[in-house]
């Protein structure tokens, strides 16, 4: 039991990045729906995610992101999916006008360390298709680690995720961004409850790191909160 909890510390420290100052206070909601349809190989899967920039003021974007996947074994899983990703702007009435659609395959390792001790390490490919420029692809890693306080229902949770292009869009409006390397990393720290084995809420504190090709890099402090259903 000890050996998890140091195991989770060490994984959650050394993933969250310090800036010296932060460029945006924001909050972000993702509530989340899964099913396997009764124990089946087969599953399905829905996220929506409201976000509110500007120290939390403004509802500035919202992600729909359905998928359907498969279990090739009970730790092993395949995904294809899409995202809707809308950025609003009440501007002359403009709204979601500019959209981004992201087709995505992704494959995720869910591994019990222990009885307390979760890990999942996911990858994902992404087609990002523009409203205002070509096309950008993208590849997303990401590891999950959550543990069970003992004898409760709560748990910590440390994440991070790196994203990476593969391509460069120059001469758009999306040149700044969009660049063979790195993009963007998210470093999350939280804590959680299981309120049954259906449904669980954690929320906790992610610093997201922009990295802008074209000048200063952005760091973003952002309070998340995950609303999960199971079913």
């Amino acid at each position: 039991m000890k050996r998890s909890l140091v195991l989770f510390i060490c994984f959650s420290l050394p993933f969250v990045p310090v800036a010296d100052a932060t460029d945006d206070r924001q909050t972000w909601v993702s509530s989340t729906y899964q099913t396997d349809f009764g124990g089946s190989r087969y599953l399905a899967f829905l996220e929506l995610a409201p976000r509110f920039n500007q120290d939390s003021s403004e509802f500035n974007q919202f992600i729909i992101r359905p998928l359907l996947g498969y279990k090739i074994t009970p730790k092993l899983q395949l995904w294809l999916g899409y995202t809707w990703q809308g950025e609003y702007s009440d501007n002359n009435g403009v709204g979601f006008d500019n959209a981004t659609h992201d087709l995505m395959q992704q494959v995720q390792w869910i591994e019990n360390i222990s009885p307390a001790l979760n890990l999942q390490y996911r990858f994902r490919l992404e087609q990002r298709f523009f409203a205002d420029a070509d096309s950008g692809h993208r590849m997303r890693h990401r590891l999950r680690l959550q543990y069970t306080l003992p004898g409760t229902q709560a748990y910590l949770i440390g994440i991070d995720e790196l994203f990476i292009y593969l391509n460069s869009l120059n001469y758009s409006s999306r040149e700044s961004f969009v660049q063979p390397g790195l993009n963007q990393n998210r470093a999350y720290a939280g804590i959680g409850y299981k309120f049954s084995p259906h449904f669980n809420v954690d929320t906790g504190y992610q610093l997201q790191y922009v990295n802008n090709f074209k000048g200063s890099d952005t760091y973003n402090s952002i309070w998340f909160t995950n609303v999960n259903f199971n079913f």
